[in-house]
């Protein structure tokens, strides 16, 4: 046959192009099947409030208030205690977009009905946003290839999707959209881009502190990469500080007021962050004006730069100490070390830790790999993604659990920019046969089911005693009462002011650490002698969840105490019972006399 032939109409030949569009057709009809067979069971749970955690619950109040009148600088519970400590340390702009959603929806449903979809529907579209932006980072490190891989692996991220499932409204799924875009930013390298980075990395920082250390090898990379390229890499560097200094000092002033300006704040934004982030962004871009700076040059300013904003922790003290450090050591030991999340992973179940590390750890040692690949100035992205990587996959083995969103993200990222360079370079075997390996669902699935065989097996106690203590017919009872103070433990705390009309005197915040150790305190007490104080303290009920494992802790530390007694069935004199609603978990009880 000779080369001017026409090919064999029995072996026609695949069109790139149109197999390209065969695959994005599946995956169009793939997401709209998922979202068909997902998303109703979901709405089921949102619409009786049976919400993941207690944070979304607590955010749905904070944005409920505040579009009831609440001043937009207090993000205040004024139903969580008495006593001037109920600032949870939120920003505003996480606020935002359930705001946004919750507005246009009662607009046309109704307040209550409104409040509910808003809540369904916002992490849904800030998913969407996320894997756009995660696309799109991966494509700017691996090329046009990556974008299914991306679509692919980025969706199927258990560890950062379940941020973005239907009733999660808290601010995670929010930081995993700006650490996505500040990688985005990096990876694409103009300026523009850069300074977008600055944006994104200053928001972060200013809805949240669980991504900064993340956020600081960001920052790193940049300063070190100048110190490295000089002027190939000035101007990005210039519009990245700019970005930064400019946004930082915008967003505190935006969203502190003025009251809390000199505060010596160490678990959220405060002045300490501002002061030397505006500095050290804003040096890092003049010294980048600087004329003919050659290595020796460039190092010598960096180092007084890093001078600079180091010796600016002797004036912000509060910077280098754990944002847990305020709590009562009574309550770190019984409630701060049985919260999941904030624990490592690596404390965690085994099937837990194998199905959201073995993807990160498989794709840091990749990442190894790709830098030997990489040539030249592309090398320089290679090594933030690898930097990144290893990074986010040791917080979330090593410091706390919630971090895995930020590695499963940096991992998909990195994954498919890798998998897309192999296809680029027409080495498709190869890299079917990396994906098999690289990817979130058959090490994590097939870890997961390993680890299950050397695991205790779970019990139905759990931290917050599941749906029959979450749900709006859980607490049916407490709602129907007249509204007063609840003395409860700390994890119902967020649900009991989500459903009810009531005060409370715990929750889960460890800001709350007056409310939370008073209620430990009660529930330690010898029945009389907790009758007497709770009397005092004005409290009209007290409520447990029957199936909650905070029961057992406090019983345990307490035998004699008033939780061991109402767990035990033997409630006290001072207290009667108030009739339990079918379904639920709750035992409610009316404090005689109060």
């Amino acid at each position: 046959m000779s080369a001017n032939s026409p090919a064999n109409p029995k072996y026609p030949t695949l069109n790139p192009m149109r197999v390209e569009l065969l695959l994005r057709l599946i995956l169009v009809g793939g997401f709209a099947l998922a979202a068909f067979h997902f998303l109703p069971p979901y709405w089921a749970k949102v619409s009786v409030w049976n919400l993941v955690d207690n944070d979304d619950a607590m955010r749905i109040l904070q944005v409920r208030d505040w579009l009831a009148g609440q001043a937009w600088f207090d993000v205040s519970q004024h139903r969580l205690t008495a006593h001037p400590v109920s600032n949870i340390h939120w920003s505003r702009i996480a606020d935002l977009p359930l705001a946004a959603t919750m507005v246009v929806a009662q607009a046309f449903v109704g307040p209550t009905l409104g409040e509910k979809i808003a809540v369904f529907l916002t992490p849904v579209w800030l998913g969407v946003v996320y894997l756009i932006i995660a696309t799109r980072a991966a494509m700017a490190l691996g090329g046009q290839k990556a974008l299914i891989p991306a679509i692919l692996l980025i969706s199927c991220g258990s560890a950062a999707i379940f941020y973005f499932q239907p009733g999660r409204v808290d601010h995670h799924g929010l930081q995993l959209i700006f650490v996505a875009t500040a990688l985005w930013s990096l990876f694409a390298g103009s300026h523009r881009m850069a300074a977008l980075c600055g944006i994104a990395i200053a928001l972060g920082i200013a809805v949240g502190l669980e991504a900064l250390p993340l956020q600081l090898v960001l920052i790193a990379w940049v300063t070190v990469r100048w110190g490295l390229r000089g002027q190939d890499v000035a101007k990005e560097t210039r519009w990245f500080g700019l970005g930064l200094a400019i946004t930082l000092a915008i967003a505190f002033v935006a969203t502190v007021p003025v009251t809390a300006w000199s505060a010596p704040i160490n678990d959220a934004i405060g002045r300490g962050h501002v002061v030397l982030g505006f500095v050290g962004g804003s040096l890092l871009a003049l010294v980048t004006l600087l004329p003919r700076s050659g290595l020796t040059k460039r190092w010598v300013l960096l180092a007084l730069i890093g001078g600079i904003v180091g010796g600016g922790l002797y004036f912000f003290p509060e910077l280098i100490v754990p944002p847990y450090a305020q709590i009562d050591p009574l309550l770190t030991r019984l409630w701060l070390h049985n919260v999941a999340e904030t624990a490592p992973l690596i404390r965690a179940k085994h099937s837990i830790s194998f199905a959201f590390a073995l993807f990160p750890c498989l794709a840091s040692l990749a990442s190894i790999a790709a830098l030997i690949w990489a040539k030249g100035l592309e090398r320089d992205r290679w090594v933030l993604a690898a930097l990144t990587l290893f990074v986010a996959t040791a917080l979330a083995l090593f410091w706390q659990s919630r971090t895995a969103g930020l590695a499963m993200t940096a991992s998909g990222i990195m994954s498919a920019a890798l998998i897309g360079k192999l296809i680029s370079h027409a080495k498709l075997k190869q890299a079917l046969l990396v994906a098999l390996v690289l990817n979130p669902i058959i090490p994590g699935f097939v870890g997961a089911k390993i680890g299950e065989l050397y695991e205790p097996k779970s019990t139905r106690v759990k931290t917050g005693g599941g749906a029959g203590c979450y749900t709006q017919r859980a607490f049916m009872a407490l709602s129907n009462a007249k509204p007063g103070l609840v003395l409860a433990p700390i994890d119902m705390g967020a649900r009991l002011l989500l459903t009810t009309n009531h005060r409370v005197l715990a929750a889960p915040y460890h800001r709350n650490n007056v409310g939370n150790l008073a209620a430990y305190r009660l529930f330690m007490a010898k029945p009389v002698a907790a009758g007497r104080q709770v009397r005092a303290m004005g409290i009209d009920y007290v409520a447990i969840c029957a199936r909650s494992a905070e029961n057992n802790i406090l019983s345990r530390e307490a035998p004699d105490g008033l939780m061991a007694a109402l767990r035990s069935g033997k409630p006290p004199a001072w207290l009667e019972p108030i009739p339990q609603t079918k379904g639920s978990d709750v035992q409610a009880f009316i404090v005689k006399g109060s």
